[in-house]
């Protein structure tokens, strides 16, 4: 398939700064397929590509990726604002520029909030260690936390913001990383939990109320669609 690169970006623990000495690389991309493959009904291109191994390196085809991202998926989302840029294009700038096009807000709440409920789930229900010997109970703490806060400070700032520094509990996550099950003070890890849901609840209806115009925001269908539309053609 010929496919062209539009974009490649670093996302996970290496763009939220809170990598350690043993964390691996993630990277999103998104790429274009030529219109013919599209269109054609004879053929069967592929929405994904990954490569498997150390990396987490994933791929999304164009049309695949603007309707991921109207579906408020925190990662797909991070292709657009990752500082750490492998690879753009004059169309991933555009969509980077034009980021709030694709923004469904209550879908963002309803993606951010079902994927921390996965995560609290598999806090509790699952081995701490996995197939391949990582330790994941707090790795599921973490992306509970950094999911919910990222909403979070969306629906307060208007930015979809990468680095957790300015989380609050940025210090705490970077203390538990990589940590055993029976090293963590549960406790306090699931009232981190708990305290991050009722942040996100109060931003909610904090946002619903004095910025109803994010809250309401809905993606711009025709341009999402004349920009796919243009990026093959041109491509």
């Amino acid at each position: 398939m010929n496919e062209k690169i539009l974009a490649k970006v670093v996302v996970g623990s290496r763009l939220h700064e809170t990598f350690n000495e043993n964390s691996d690389w993630d990277y999103r991309g998104i790429y274009v397929i030529p219109e013919i493959e599209a269109l054609s009904p004879f053929r069967n291109p592929k929405n994904t590509s990954w490569i498997e191994g150390d990396e987490d390196n994933t791929s999304y085809e164009l049309r695949n990726f603007c309707k991921l991202a109207t579906k408020g998926n925190a990662t797909i989302l991070e292709v657009f604002f990752s500082d750490k840029v492998i690879q753009t294009s004059p169309e991933h700038q555009e969509m980077r520029e034009n980021w709030k096009k694709f923004m469904d807000t209550k879908n963002f709440i309803n993606a951010s909030r079902g994927y921390a409920h996965n995560q609290y789930k598999k806090a509790l229900d699952y081995d701490d260690i996995g197939e391949k010997g990582q330790i994941r109970t707090s790795k599921f703490i973490i992306s509970f936390l950094r999911v919910m806060w990222q909403c979070e400070q969306y629906l307060l700032t208007d930015t979809f913001k990468c680095s957790l520094k300015s989380c609050p509990y940025y210090e705490f996550i970077k203390q538990i990383k990589g940590t055993p099950r029976e090293e963590l003070n549960i406790p306090q890890c699931f009232f981190y939990m708990e305290q991050m849901n009722q942040k996100l609840l109060k931003a909610e209806k904090f946002c619903k109320e004095y910025s109803p115009d994010i809250y309401n925001r809905v993606p711009d269908i025709d341009y999402i669609e004349n920009f796919i539309l243009k990026t093959y053609k041109e491509n």
